[in-house]
């Protein structure tokens, strides 16, 4: 009889246990060795990530647009034209919500305006959101490559915010701003901080 009871107790606790932990959640990331970025020939110092910063492509990207192109010529002109290391992003989201690893995150990414990068996660999601709609997968996607970097890098979220919250820009476009300035991406990606697996 003692052992049934202690048997069931342990039964109990272990059923108990699974249902605190969290459900982790699925995230597919296009690496770039799949999309095919070309390694880098130059560095520069690296950082440690303390905030996490939105931006938008900032130009008008079409659904029939090759994604794929789009990075190989991103990653060439940044090089070629900006003397950039490499892409300005860490990750890039695509009209589908497919995410792409962009530049190396140990490495600072980079901006056409005048605020200092070191420690951001740098998270652009294509296209133009002045005058593009955030699809709701759009949405999602982007909540949960923040809470998966949020947990990763410890990251509260008063330090997750957007590129025009530091410095004069229209960035990320007044569409993806909204979810910021209302608090419904803050709000999704607390659902889903400590669930997201790890990068």
């Amino acid at each position: 009889m003692t052992q049934r009871i202690l048997a069931l107790l342990i039964l109990t606790l272990f059923i108990w246990s699974c249902s605190l932990a969290p459900a982790a959640k699925d995230i597919d990331i296009v690496t770039r060795a799949d999309w095919g970025w070309v390694a880098l020939t130059d560095t520069i110092p690296t950082h440690e990530i303390k905030y996490i910063t939105i931006h938008h492509g900032g130009e008008d990207f079409p659904k029939d647009k090759d994604v794929i192109k789009y990075l190989i010529g991103l990653q060439s002109w940044s090089r070629s034209d900006k003397n950039w290391i490499d892409n300005p992003y860490h990750y890039m989201i695509d009209l589908e919500g497919n995410i792409y690893e962009a530049r190396p995150i140990e490495y600072p990414g980079d901006t056409n305006t005048d605020y200092d990068v070191r420690g951001h996660a740098l998270i652009c999601v294509m296209g133009n959101y002045e005058n593009q709609i955030l699809s709701e997968t759009q949405f999602e996607k982007l909540a949960l490559l923040t809470a998966t970097l949020a947990d990763k890098y410890d990251v509260p979220a008063e330090l997750i915010k957007s590129h025009k919250d530091y410095t004069e820009t229209l960035c990320p476009g007044e569409d993806l701003y909204r979810y910021l300035e209302d608090g419904s991406l803050l709000k999704r990606v607390a659902e889903l901080r400590h669930k997201s697996q790890a990068l």
